[in-house]
This record gives structure tokens, sequence and C-alpha cells, in this order.
């Protein structure tokens, strides 16, 4: 028996079965990453002032992820209309060219963007006094006006509200490159941890601030004074790593000639800026040129830039990791129609497998026009 309308456009509609499911299913998909884009506005709007980390972002890749998208939806246009031409060899070609740049958005967020902020740390201190004397290696002796740009460059674009934040409320940003335990050992991170992305991505996090807020509550605490959240898991992980002082260099881009008061930290920062990366951290040479050894009683809160450090980076994680999923099963998608199989299904009967092409097309234009909205609030406003 056929089943109506399988391959055929309905008279009264314009639309073939399929054509009308996906359709449907963009429909539940608007209504999802809808109230995603809500709740980011409406968080976005209640935050707290000067707490919104909008210029940790880097608008370049963002930019550059958003040009290879577009070009991906023509692409598969240009597949779409090959197998209109009965033209396999050109459908091949450009269904070729969407998958490779949708593998080039996906390389560029999973193995540069997400791995470059589970590295990049920010420090925030226990004292004024402490900070002081932090910035002050790092600026020299008339940091303040410098440093307070560079905080209004991250959180207060307005300059509305640093006036009204501490100085040890203001975070220092960079890449943690070694610790000293108990014993006054310095210790590298691949020497401690091995495997330089995931290596300490997370196990540095430390917030005392917070520590103190549960003492309040029915909590565990070892003899040590530790508190005991699960078994075997410690929240302060500089004395469960036994961490007297940990070595950061101050981020690559943050700390540079304009904001400098100090030539010889500008000089050193901006070499280590404008030096060579090896992965996802800077080379060895560039690291020598300006560590900063901060104590553990000088730290107040240290984390990456991971879901824990802010609500900002909570919601970006979820909207472009939601999207990146969405991105990954359009892949798997268009790489089963380079299968022979396909071309099996093509020869008996063109008219369905061109509308298969089709109806991927329509999910992946949704896919890229989510990327069109996501760029602009996520990185430039």
């Amino acid at each position: 028996m056929e089943i109506p309308y399988y391959d055929k456009e309905r008279p009264d509609t314009g639309l073939y079965n399929g054509k009308a499911g996906i359709w449907l299913f963009l429909a539940s998909e608007v209504m999802l990453f809808g109230a995603l884009f809500s709740a980011y506005v409406l968080l976005r709007v209640g935050a707290e002032p000067g707490t919104w980390s909008m210029g940790l972002m880097n608008q370049w890749v963002g930019a550059f992820n958003t040009l290879i998208l577009i070009a991906s939806s023509a692409t598969i246009v240009m597949a779409w209309v090959c197998l209109k031409l009965n033209d396999w060899k050109g459908f091949r070609k450009w269904k070729w060219a969407t998958v490779v740049f949708a593998f080039i958005f996906l390389a560029v967020k999973w193995s540069y963007e997400w791995p470059a902020k589970f590295t990049h740390y920010d420090v925030t201190f226990a004292t004024n006094e402490s900070a002081s004397k932090v910035f002050t290696d790092v600026l020299g002796e008339n940091f303040e006006d410098q440093q307070k740009s560079i905080w209004e460059r991250r959180y207060d674009p307005t300059k509305e509200h640093a006036g009204g934040v501490d100085l040890k409320d203001r975070p220092l940003d960079g890449h943690i490159v070694a610790y000293i335990d108990s014993n006054n050992v310095e210790h590298s991170i691949d020497e401690a941890w091995g495997i330089p992305f995931w290596s300490h991505a997370f196990a540095w996090r430390h917030d005392r601030k917070n520590i103190e807020k549960e003492k309040d509550k029915s909590i565990r605490y070892d003899k040590d004074g530790r508190p005991v959240y699960k078994q075997g898991h410690y929240r302060d992980t500089f004395r469960d790593k036994d961490i007297k002082a940990i070595i950061i260099v101050p981020a690559h881009g943050t700390w540079d000639r304009e904001s400098s008061g100090d030539k010889h930290a500008s000089r050193a920062t901006v070499k280590y800026a404008e030096a060579k990366h090896d992965g996802n951290h800077a080379n060895s040479d560039a690291h020598e040129h300006h560590r900063i050894t901060i104590a553990r009683e000088d730290i107040s809160r240290l984390s990456s830039y991971e879901p824990a450090h802010s609500t900002f980076f909570a919601t970006y994680y979820t909207l472009t990791g939601l999207h990146a999923l969405h991105v990954l099963g359009g892949i798997l998608v268009m790489l089963y129609h380079l299968l022979p199989v396909s071309r099996r299904v093509y020869e008996k009967n063109p008219v369905q497998f061109t509308n298969r092409i089709e109806i991927t097309g329509l999910f992946w234009h949704f896919v890229d026009l989510v990327w069109i909205f996501l760029f602009p609030i996520l990185y430039l406003f």
C-alpha cells in the first residue's frame, strides 16, 4: 500500500509528509531555544551590576565560526540544487563541503575555544592588601587606574560600577603553570596532572568564601578541618593536593601596553601575549617572563572559566553546548547521506532522496539561525 504524500506534495498545504514533519519538529526546537534565550535575557537583566563577564569572550573566534556556518548553509543548498539537476557528483562535492565546514565549527568550539576557557583562571583575593601586592607586581606601583580599566573592559563597559567594587573582588586572570607544596617544592602543571587539557580544568576550583558559608549547615568535617561533601571529595582542593601557593602567568591579551603603568611589566606581559602557544598552554619560555606566586591564604576564590565560574558561563555552556550537539547530529545525518546505501536510494527513487536532502537542509538552516542569535548575545552585547 502506498503512503499518501510520501514523496509528493499535498495540494492544500504544498508539503509532503517529511517536510510537514520537519516543520513540526523545528517548531518544538523554537520553543526549546526560545525558553533558553529568554532565561539568558532575564538572568542578564537581573544580574548584579558589574557581574556579567562579557569581556571574557573572544569576538573574533565567534565571528569566524559565524562565517563558517553561513558558508555551510550555502553549500547544503548547492547540494540540493545538484540533486534537482540529477548531478550526483556535484551533490557529493557540496555535501562534503558542508560536512567539512561543520567539522571546522566543532573543532574551533571543542578543541580551541572551550579548552582555552577550561585552562584559564580567575583569582580573587582574600584582602585588599594581598590584591594590592599582586597587582603591584603585575602592573607596577601606580596600578589603580590601569587595573580599574581592565576590570571595566571585562565587567563594566558603561564604567558605572567599578568605583564601588573592592580591589580584592576584581579578579586577576591567567594560566596556572605550577604550584608550591608545603615543603616548598615547585611542581609544574604537566608534572602534577599529566594531560594538559582536562588535567587541571576542574581540579583547581577553590572557594573559601563558600566554604565559610557552608559551615552553618550540617556538613561533616575530617580531622584536618576539611569539609567533606561526599566520600573522598573535598571542595578545598588546595589542602587536598597540599598546595601552599600557585604560580600564575597573567593572561595574554589582558595586561597590555596601554593598561600597564610599569614599562618592565608591560614588556614582559606583552612578550607573553605575543609568544607562540603549544597546544592550550603558552610555551615554557613565555611562562618565565612574568610568573606571579600567590599564597593560598591570599586567595579567596580560584576558578577556571567553567560553568561554576559565574551565571554567565553557566548559560554560555548550556546554550553553546546544546547548539554544538545539534551540529554534531547534523554531521552524522549528512555522513549517512554520503554512504553507498544512499546512492542506491537515489537511484531507486530520486525524488524521495532529494526530499530527504531538503529536510536536512531545513534543519541545518535552523541550526545556523540559532547561532546567528547566539553570536551577538554571547559575544557582542
